[in-house]
């Protein structure tokens, strides 16, 4: 879009950057809150974000998963299962990720690479106001 003036230009610019933060904000919220819980169906995922958060340079893990447990004192309430991860270290050291750090790590980790997604979608939108709106050239 050629404009005459600056004035123009950078009002149509000013214009163009608020629908596009109107944009980039549903970007962000489906990414986040769909695409996000979406990542949960890759393969290890979730493990590989609990070991890298609370055993960085661990050489080895171990993983156990326990029984379906009830997450209520109520029997008719909802179930869950356990996880638990050893991490080795070449120190002959070991940590333990249980399994409260494990859903902080991994429903925290999922959700926040599709935030990261969405932010890698709507950063390069807000550039395109400088490419496209621009004013005319004169003839001097």
């Amino acid at each position: 879009m050629k404009l005459n003036t600056s004035k123009e230009v950078w009002i149509a610019r000013i214009i163009a950057w608020v629908l596009l933060c109107l944009l980039s904000s549903g970007i962000l919220f489906v990414t986040t809150f769909m695409i996000g819980p979406g990542l949960f169906v890759i393969p290890n995922l979730t493990d590989k974000i609990a070991v890298t958060l609370y055993c960085p340079g661990a050489e080895s893990t171990s993983l156990q998963e326990g029984a379906s447990v009830p997450t209520t004192s109520d029997p008719n309430g909802t179930y869950g299962h356990t996880v638990e991860i050893t991490c080795y270290f070449s120190d002959g050291s070991t940590d333990i990720i249980d399994n409260g750090e494990y859903a902080i790590a991994s429903i925290g980790g999922v959700f926040g690479i599709g935030g990261l997604i969405g932010l890698v979608i709507s950063i390069p939108l807000m550039f395109l106001p400088f490419l496209l709106i621009r004013r005319k050239k004169t003839d001097i």
